[in-house]
């Protein structure tokens, strides 16, 4: 990230304002692409990231296969942006929202779920396809690896025609509590582990598995090493925040996004009060070893301690150094829930700033 440049770009715009670095953006995505080539696997983003049809469509031309999405919203909003290929990681539930996917169904769209109940699965239009999601270790959702799974496929292909069964999905989740870089390859094992044995037990029983998807930006840099599987499915590489760099899967330089605030306290000489709270910066913070709600570059001897609604407290050893009216840029703790606070991010070039809209916020697309 230029910090001096985001920061110049934004400086007549009112504070808090998220931007967004799109040279070091272009360079991680092109660098999520070239590892998913090297590990011999599709990649498909989800794009609940960053929400933006513009991303979305650079996410494509750099060779992504499709997006993943988590709502509805976000698959009409990327539908309309030309993406052809989704899936959904959300399983849809009830009267409504079977209507919108029908109604994208009737757009042409390919599309695959997500899902681990055999109900839903009967449930959904006739061509769309399905994936079975396999708990490796999140415990989230997702039935138990091996027998389990293949009893629960066994059982999903008495409702849905063979042919609509895609494969296996699944999410290292519990990769955001790694310590080091052992416990994020541990994880990145668990994820390969779940699959192999679960495809393998399928198998037996004569039932045809196409695709092992994993899933997430901490793994993805171990992912090359899973041969077995055939797509991946990164998120957060696509910004960086300050979690990744904690878990090793960032740099500081690589992280894309920032929210520019402006000091308007300085009640004590360690301790400076910004503008940026829990409506511009998310308080999600899911590593444990992350200390504080994010980065501030140059400045390692400041930390973001709380948040308020409106107000962000910076603490420091010593003297902060900060003034009344400095602004500064702040690496959010998780990038996902800080873009989905902002209706557009100020997108910064080497000669261009423009604002993007977060298209596909919320759970339903403002009615045209």
């Amino acid at each position: 990230m230029n910090s001096l440049r985001l920061l110049d770009a934004s400086e007549a715009i009112e504070t808090p304002v998220a931007v967004v670095d799109e040279t070091m953006m272009e360079r991680n995505l092109a660098a999520m692409a070239a590892t998913a080539v090297e590990a011999g696997m599709r990649l498909r983003p989800h794009a609940k990231t960053h929400k933006s049809q513009f991303v979305a469509q650079r996410q494509l031309a750099h060779g992504a296969s499709g997006l993943t999405v988590a709502t509805l919203t976000e698959a009409e909003v990327f539908a309309g942006a030309g993406a052809g290929d989704l899936l959904l990681a959300v399983a849809p539930l009830g009267s409504a929202k079977l209507r919108r996917l029908e109604a994208l169904v009737d757009r042409g769209i390919r599309l695959a779920v997500s899902l681990d109940d055999v109900g839903i699965a009967r449930s959904l239009p006739s061509s769309v396809d399905v994936l079975w999601e396999v708990d490796s270790g999140h415990h989230r959702v997702g039935s138990a690896p091996g027998e389990a799974t293949a009893e629960a496929v066994t059982a999903l292909l008495d409702v849905i025609a063979p042919e609509r069964f895609r494969g296996l999905l699944t999410f290292p989740g519990h990769v955001y509590g790694a310590a080091d870089d052992d416990a994020v390859r541990s994880a990145a094992d668990q994820e390969r582990d779940a699959l192999t044995i679960s495809a393998e037990r399928i198998r037996e029983r004569g039932i045809a598995v196409r695709e092992l998807s994993v899933g997430s930006t901490p793994t993805a840099r171990f992912d090359r090493s899973i041969r077995v599987a055939t797509e991946m499915r990164p998120g957060s590489y696509v910004y960086g925040d300050a979690q990744q760099v904690v878990l090793g899967s960032r740099l500081l330089e690589d992280c894309a996004l920032g929210v520019v605030a402006t000091v308007i306290s300085t009640p004590e000489r360690n301790r400076a009060v910004i503008d940026a709270g829990s409506k511009a910066l998310s308080p999600d913070v899911a590593v444990p070893t992350l200390k504080g709600f994010g980065f501030i570059p140059g400045r390692d001897d400041l930390e973001l301690e709380r948040l308020s609604e409106e107000h962000g407290m910076i603490v420091a050893e010593g003297d902060t150094g900060l003034r009344v009216g400095d602004r500064l840029i702040v690496i959010p703790a998780h990038c996902c829930t800080t873009v989905n606070l902002h209706s557009a991010i100020l997108m910064v070039g080497d000669r261009t700033a423009r604002w993007d809209p977060v298209a596909a916020r919320g759970w339903r697309r403002r009615p045209d």
